[in-house]
């Protein structure tokens, strides 16, 4: 993970329960993005949003791809997002 962040809404109690909502945003580079929203789930009310991004690193150098490996190209087909 190379970026993350979280923008704070509103509180929650121990005990809440959350619902969290994630987004795929498809790109081209040889990184994954997501965004969330989670929601206090007793009253459907938005607690915080946030975003993740994440690369690809070789299994066993730990050197960043610049490249999409090969599975995430394969799951994109799967998914439509090619």
């Amino acid at each position: 993970m190379v970026h993350a962040e979280c923008n704070y809404k509103k509180s929650l109690k121990f005990g809440d329960s959350v619902i969290v909502e994630s987004t795929y945003h498809p790109c081209e580079a040889a990184k994954i993005i997501f965004s969330y929203r989670l929601y206090k789930k007793a009253d459907k009310s938005l607690v915080a949003t946030g975003t993740t991004t994440q690369v690809f690193l070789d299994k066993d150098t730990q050197t960043l791809l610049l490249n999409n490996p090969p599975f995430f190209l394969e799951w994109k087909k799967q998914q439509q997002l090619l």
